[in-house]
């Protein structure tokens, strides 16, 4: 096996680890406020694919190190370009819900008054895109 294969898959499997890692965060709405960690590595992976095809690779090294500078490229652009950050006048646990309505997943208009005297979860989610 060639060097840059295996610096390929190495930056493969480094890429695709962050990522699980990211969504497996992400779906426990638990992503850190510093991204910076996230996107080092996935920076970090892109630049070894890009270095494995200087040091000679297979095919399947060839394959792994365009998947890594995919994943490695990909990814922090979507983090830079969408930064979220919350309103001051946001609503906190324990809050009165606003009134508002909208359709609900049937297309019918959904009014919250209608919770009125419940106890109500609402999650609105929105992932880093």
């Amino acid at each position: 096996m060639k060097t840059g294969s295996k610096i390929a898959l190495g930056a493969l499997v480094l890429a695709i680890g962050c990522t699980v890692l990211w969504f497996s965060q992400a779906r426990a709405v638990d992503l850190p406020v510093n991204r910076t960690l996230f996107v080092a590595t996935w920076v970090t992976a892109a630049l070894l694919g890009v270095f494995s095809f200087f040091r000679g690779v297979n095919w399947y090294g060839g394959v792994a190190a365009l998947g890594a500078i995919v994943i490695g490229g990909f990814l922090p652009f979507t983090v830079a370009i969408s930064a979220q950050q919350v309103a001051s006048d946001s609503i906190q646990v324990g809050d009165t819900m606003p009134h508002f309505t909208g359709p609900d997943d049937r297309g019918e208009i959904f009014d919250s008054a209608d919770l009125r005297g419940h106890p109500v979860l609402i999650k609105f989610f929105r992932a880093h895109w």
